[in-house]
């Protein structure tokens, strides 16, 4: 082969292998909110474009304060699934100083500033100055205050922290000890769809909790993690099989039928 068209042999494989590699690259965004779970699969999209789609499809809007349009403007890459609402806008926002504000007992905006903003009425702040002592101070709140409300603002404040490493962690602990069902159910909110979170304490709840609402909850939480643990789906099948609460069967038979057409 002459050496002028080996060059023009070796130039054309370049071309295609570089578009190859920039489609491989093209950016992704899959928005869906179905009873009130959110779930995101987003490669190198502008924060601001996942925003406005939950916005769409949610009615909340998302809106930057002045000067921030730097922020709205960078590129994410970001999957979750079956997050409810606010979990998946905190996990969006982590980092980032923000406002939810409430309407009638429905997410109605949120707000994102580059400095921490006042607390203003029916509004919740979520600006960690300190994420390793808030989780601390959170986590003994969330475990030993007597007032189940003050446990339960305990369990939202570590789902807005920016140490989401150390919040996850904490949330566990809750699951562990609190007897609550309507904290647990809660707190299965906050850890549903977390990979790095230990089955342990889920499967105790799914198999003994007294709460049929809180062992349903626990079955959701481990039909998403079917893939990296067989004590999910185990523990799916003996509730299928063998849970006294009719209610609870069912919830258990239908997920592992909808796994079965994954």
């Amino acid at each position: 082969m002459k050496p002028n068209h080996m060059l023009s042999v070796l130039v054309l494989l370049l071309v295609t292998l570089g578009t190859t590699a920039r489609a491989d690259e093209a950016p992704r965004l899959e928005v869906a909110l179905s009873d009130g779970r959110l779930s995101v699969d987003a490669a190198e999209v502008p924060l601001q474009s996942v925003l406005d789609r939950i916005g769409e499809l949610s009615g909340a809007r998302v809106r930057f304060g002045d000067g921030d349009a730097s922020n709205a403007r960078e590129p994410i890459t970001i999957a979750f699934a079956g997050l409810p609402l606010e979990d998946g806008l905190r996990r969006l926002l982590k980092g980032k100083d923000f406002v939810l504000a409430y309407a009638r007992s429905r997410l109605e905006e949120a707000r994102v500033y580059s400095t921490a903003p006042a607390a203003s009425a029916g509004a919740a702040v979520h600006a960690p100055a300190a994420p390793d002592a808030d989780v601390a101070r959170l986590r003994g709140q969330a475990l030993t205050n007597p007032d189940p409300q003050a446990r339960l603002r305990a369990l939202e404040g570590l789902a807005a922290n920016a140490d989401q490493r150390a919040a996850l962690d904490a949330v566990v602990d809750v699951l562990e000890r609190e007897a609550n069902p309507g904290l647990l159910e809660r707190a299965l909110d906050i850890v549903r769809g977390e990979s790095s979170v230990p089955l342990g304490p889920i499967v105790k709840l799914a198999i003994g909790n007294p709460a049929p609402a809180v062992r349903t909850k626990a079955l959701g939480c481990l039909g998403e993690q079917v893939s990296r643990d067989p004590r999910a789906r185990q523990t799916l099948e003996a509730a299928a099989a063998g849970d006294p609460a009719p209610g609870v069967r069912t919830a258990a038979r239908t997920l592992l039928q909808q796994l079965a057409t994954k």
